[in-house]
């Protein structure tokens, strides 16, 4: 398990794997605006994100492309949706274990019990105001970042 000494707690690294380039942003800007302590990658569907994941070209250097240690999964994504990208994470071996947060428009029910069904760590409706959006990130990265321990999966 890793746990940095409080007060060194290390750059935490996101995946977020966002198709919309305007959500994109307004989570680029939520987490500055909140100052959240990360470094953020962005896949624009889960075929791609899986090979960010794995280390495949042209995702291949680590310097610029590491193991994150949490990502942001849209469910509703062209070329493979949130639900099958998720699916393939929870599968993989040197992937399982990374926290995976739904991050969706969506708040119908199905989608909720579906994507926990399958292993997602949770379900977060992205909030329409910026405000609040900003709020909702703080507070993940909170709690993902400063009061969990996450498995060392580096």
């Amino acid at each position: 398990m890793y746990r940095p000494p409080q007060g060194q707690r290390r750059k935490a690294t996101v995946l977020l794997v966002e198709d919309s380039r305007a959500d994109q942003i307004t989570v680029e800007r939520a987490l500055e605006d909140g100052q959240v302590n990360c470094d953020l990658l962005i896949a624009d569907n889960g075929s791609n994100a899986l090979k960010m994941l794995r280390g495949e070209a042209p995702y291949s250097d680590r310097e610029r492309y590491p193991s994150p240690d949490l990502i942001l999964l849209d469910i509703n994504m062209p070329v493979m949706d949130g639900r099958e990208t998720l699916k393939a994470i929870r599968k993989d071996e040197q992937l399982h274990t990374i926290p995976v947060i739904m991050l969706t428009t969506s708040n119908n029910d199905q989608d909720v019990e579906q994507s926990y069904n399958m292993g997602a760590n949770a379900f977060v409706t992205k909030p329409v105001c910026q405000q609040d959006f900003v709020k909702a990130v703080v507070q993940m990265e909170q709690f993902w970042f400063e009061l969990v321990t996450l498995p060392k999966h580096h």
